[in-house]
């Protein structure tokens, strides 16, 4: 067994889409799920690019930036549809598409290993994410102490509330709290607005800014938070 802390660090906070998860399959077999759906209960052909565009558009909107993900998707398919008196329509495709992407997810290779790893040293771990997929099914599931949903938060990141709820729900504090994301600009920077340490995991390595802690492998992370 690894040996546990104590360590400066207690909570780490970790992004779904695009950190643990490789959601671009899954979008692609939700889209295309959707469309079908679409297309058959309309009697006309609802095209995956047509979903999708409609759905871009939605996130952009002031009545639904900064809206769950859940949220977009719904109103497009509602808009779609054309009709506001069909959510039994709309909660049909939504189930199409769920479940298309949960059955497409597939995790990054670095992630089983090393928060099984971060889990066995004593960290508590929570998945925060704007999206709503079901993690429950991915062997890395078992290390995730909490789970935080947009969704069922009722803000959506980049707000500083969605952290700040997240580190109320897991009972954690921000100066001993750590986000990792992919995104700067959705996970680092409004988490360390919210007094939280900021992680960037960019395996591409397109980032470099002196200013930004950057990983390029979920495995640089349990050596860095037991250093800090």
């Amino acid at each position: 067994m690894p040996p546990r802390g104590p360590y400066r660090v207690s909570h780490v906070f970790l992004d779904v889409d695009g950190t643990l998860v490789d959601l671009r399959a899954a979008f692609r077999a939700g889209t295309e799920a959707a469309a079908e759906r679409l297309s058959s209960i309309l009697g006309t052909l609802v095209t995956p690019g047509h979903f999708a565009t409609v759905r871009e558009a939605i996130t952009v909107e002031p009545a639904f930036r900064g809206r769950p993900a859940v949220d977009h998707r719904a109103e497009a398919m509602r808009r779609i549809l054309a009709s506001g008196d069909r959510e039994d329509a709309v909660s049909e495709c939504v189930a199409a598409y769920v479940a298309a992407r949960n059955a497409a997810l597939r995790a990054y290779e670095d992630v089983d290993q090393t928060l099984g790893e971060l889990h066995d040293r004593g960290f508590v771990l929570v998945a925060a994410t704007n999206g709503d997929v079901d993690l429950s099914p991915l062997p890395f599931a078992r290390s995730i102490d909490h789970t935080y949903l947009a969704v069922d938060a009722g803000v959506a990141k980049p707000d500083p509330r969605f952290f700040l709820g997240a580190m109320v729900k897991a009972g954690a504090r921000p100066e001993t709290s750590v986000m990792v994301g992919d995104r700067i600009d959705n996970d680092v920077a409004p988490a360390e607005a919210a007094g939280m340490a900021g992680i960037l995991l960019d395996r591409a390595g397109r980032v470099s800014d002196p200013g930004v802690h950057a990983i390029r492998s979920l495995r640089e992370l349990p050596g860095l938070l037991e250093r800090v």
